[in-house]
């Protein structure tokens, strides 16, 4: 039911738009093309020298009760779980799967916060920073969650938000706000005062969100910036945004001449069943650069390999090395991790070894069993598991 929503969501959204996004880039050298062919045959994510080791994380617990997981963030020992859907909190973990704290402060008060759209960690001043949309509000709490430090008013309704160095990037979520100045990318100072804008919001886009998609991303020193109904990959700097990378689907991007509004439903959903409409993540590692998308309802990767200076679409396969489940739901990225997550109820029926139509046991022996070494019992009713790939 889950995957049904986030499509529909998908489905509305980006049909909203004509790919025809006014950019305003200054670029002094030519970005990389990396050419992402259909026609080629599709490998599986476990074959193109990608993933080295994977953790299985059980969130279950007493405390709290898990309805969505929008995003994760691993630092140092504690990994942080944002559910802006549903319950409207975070909750922190340890790296062994231990409930530490909830943060939730959902309401009007003061120390509370109306729309939770994002989180990040600064890493200069080690804080947790949670931003809050409608009410302009950048909540402050040291890294263990247990104390607020200081709430920091933000200069417009930003839906996401990253620490730079000195400065914040700050994305407006297509909620242009001023129309004398309709920019989705920010630049901050470190007093949250504004200095620079870039890449200007389409007028067909105004107010319309995207559901798991994520703007930023960093690789070294590198910040990165993604827009939803693109294939352009930016690079931030103080001065400057440039197109750093360019992904070439051939002819499955959305077409730029097709009116919308006098298409039925049903046309729209074909459409966007049989196109790509852009890149939900992009993350650039040691060896590649990622990106996720969906097509004709699947969940695929685009990987291009740095070294060998080719690139694959790869299927996302139940994983069967150590142990045996499925890849998960995708939640992001960083530059070491893949970070999924599995029902519980899915892990519970790989863990039992046999589903209604078919003895997994049978194939996956010793996977099975080394799931029932790490796990002595699993609630199928719990709370999700969280599964990290670290990358190679």
């Amino acid at each position: 039911m889950r995957n049904i929503i986030f499509y529909l969501i998908l489905v509305i959204s980006f049909l909203l738009y004509g790919c025809n996004q006014k950019t305003q880039k200054n670029s002094s050298e030519a970005p990389s093309t990396i050419k992402l062919d259909f026609k080629k045959e599709q490998k599986s994510i476990h074959d193109i020298d990608l993933i080295k080791d994977v953790d299985i994380i059980n969130l279950d617990c007493d405390e709290v009760i898990i309805g969505e997981i929008d995003k994760v963030i691993k630092y140092d020992n504690i990994i942080y779980l944002m559910d802006k859907t549903k319950n409207k909190s975070i909750y922190l973990f340890s790296t062994k799967g231990d409930f530490l704290r909830s943060i939730s402060n959902y309401g009007q008060g003061p120390e509370e916060y109306i729309q939770l759209t994002d989180m990040f960690i600064d890493p200069i001043n080690s804080t947790l920073n949670i931003v809050s949309r409608i009410d302009k509000k950048l909540f402050i709490y040291n890294l263990s969650g247990d104390k607020l430090l200081k709430i920091e008013k933000t200069p417009k309704s930003f839906t996401s938000m990253e620490k730079m160095n000195k400065s914040y990037l700050a994305y407006m979520g297509n909620y242009s706000e001023d129309f004398n100045q309709p920019y989705n990318l920010w630049l901050l100072n470190s007093n949250l005062e504004i200095t620079n804008h870039f890449l200007e919001i389409d007028k067909m886009l105004e107010s319309t969100m995207y559901s798991r998609f994520v703007p930023f991303s960093k690789y070294k020193d590198m910040y990165y910036y993604i827009s939803p109904n693109e294939f352009y990959v930016y690079s931030i700097s103080e001065k400057e945004v440039k197109t750093k990378y360019t992904f070439d689907v051939g002819d499955l991007e959305w077409p730029k001449d097709i009116d919308v509004d006098k298409l039925s439903e049903k046309e729209l959903f074909m459409l966007n069943h049989n196109y790509i409409s852009g890149f939900y993540n992009f993350q650039e590692t040691e060896k590649h650069l990622i990106v996720y998308f969906i097509y004709q309802g699947q969940s695929l990767m685009g990987v291009y390999d740095k070294e060998k200076n080719e690139a694959n679409i790869v299927t996302l396969d139940a994983y069967t090395e150590k142990y045996f489940f499925g890849f998960g739901h995708v939640i992001g990225f960083d530059e070491k991790t893949i970070y999924t997550f599995n029902d519980a109820s899915q892990i519970y029926t790989m863990w039992k070894g046999k589903g209604e139509n078919y003895n997994f046991e049978e194939k996956y022996p010793t996977q099975i069993e080394n799931l029932r070494k790490k796990f002595d019992t699993i609630r199928e009713d719990g709370n999700p598991f969280l599964i990290m790939y670290s990358i190679k």
